[in-house]
């Protein structure tokens, strides 16, 4: 599937960029799986590339300390859940809550037989910041048993059907779903606004981009992640593939810095489904 997917989409988009004079290309969503983010071969040398992991990471954080004051929590005092941490953008984002201001607990969560990988990239954590004393615990995900305990919660998972339904939900007060296609049906979305807060993760951006796009965003200046970061790439005049990989936290901290400097950040509260949130 993948396979085809090389050669079916991925090529074929890149040739039409390199067709179009564009100089680099955010590869987003699912894409990066079909170029082993950006490790494996293909036959043009340009556009350069950059999976968008780095500026959803920074922008996942963003969101994080907007929700907890959106729902009078206070950043460095909650428990904090990561669903799909074992993946690579999950690995990237738990890195990089951790670093500098963080909270209390985060809650690593993935598949039964990550276990192993979620162990070692707390114990990795916990080696990066060695004065920080946020507590780490690891979960391997079971549908029969209860989610433990935190008050709010990432999902950066890849899952081909919604997993958390409308009692899930009720157990935190927010959700940031940066998932594919998404980690609660829309049944559950809908049944719960009132009691929790579910949101997409998104950046508005500067005055005057216009994506004209059929996004399910608030509006055509705002844009998804990956495409900021194909943004900062080609204005800051990269000459040569960008972001690959799990980015490092000393990178998405440097993305972190452009999104800011070109006037990326957080919107409107807006749901997975497409709504503003009041």
């Amino acid at each position: 599937m993948i396979k085809k997917l090389r050669k079916r989409q991925l090529f074929p988009a890149l040739q039409l960029a390199q067709q179009c004079g564009l100089d680099v290309v955010a590869l987003g969503a699912s894409t990066p799986y079909a170029c082993n983010y950006g490790k494996l071969p293909r036959p043009i040398d340009t556009p350069f590339i950059t999976t968008g992991h780095a500026a959803t990471a920074a922008m996942l954080k963003k969101w994080t300390i907007d929700a907890c004051k959106k729902t009078d929590l206070v950043f460095n005092n909650i428990s904090l859940a990561i669903f799909g941490a074992a993946g690579r953008l999950g690995k990237a984002v738990s890195h990089y809550i951790c670093h500098g201001v963080s909270p209390k607990e985060i809650v690593l969560i993935d598949l039964p037989d990550k276990v192993n990988a979620l162990k070692h990239l707390a114990t990795n954590i916990q080696k990066q910041s060695p004065q920080n004393k946020i507590k780490i615990s690891v979960i391997g995900l079971d549908e029969s048993k209860p989610l433990p305990r935190f008050d709010g919660a990432i999902l950066v998972s890849n899952n081909s059907i919604p997993y958390l339904d409308a009692d899930k939900l009720r157990q935190a007060r927010f959700w940031i779903d940066d998932s594919h296609p998404r980690a609660a049906s829309i049944v559950a979305e809908e049944s719960t606004r009132r009691e929790t807060l579910y949101i997409e993760c998104y950046a508005s951006g500067p005055q005057g981009l216009n994506t004209d796009a059929a996004f399910k965003l608030p509006s055509t200046n705002d844009c998804y992640t990956c495409f900021a970061e194909g943004y900062i790439a080609w204005k800051e005049k990269i000459t040569g593939d960008y972001i690959t990989g799990i980015p490092e936290v000393p990178k998405i901290i440097n993305v972190a810095r452009l999104l800011d400097k070109y006037n990326f950040t957080t919107g409107s509260f807006f749901t997975k489904g497409g709504t503003i949130i009041k």
